[in-house]
């Protein structure tokens, strides 16, 4: 549970630096080609909605024990 929560807390952070104005591009050979930012937001929101469903449903079933 513990990388769980780490992965989220990650995501979390990444999702901040978008918002807050951070971009990420797909690159060759240290050229930027593609802004991968959207796709990258994406990502990193379902990362957070992953694990929120994966650490209710442990807390579901250690709450039932």
């Amino acid at each position: 549970m513990t990388h769980l929560r780490l992965q989220r807390t990650r995501a979390r952070d990444a999702v901040w630096l978008i918002e807050e104005g951070a971009t990420l591009h797909d690159g060759r050979i240290g050229q930027p080609m593609h802004d991968a930012t959207q796709r990258w937001l994406n990502e990193q929101r379902e990362v957070i909605a992953e694990v929120d469903r994966l650490i209710a449903l442990y807390d579901e079933l250690n709450a039932r024990q």
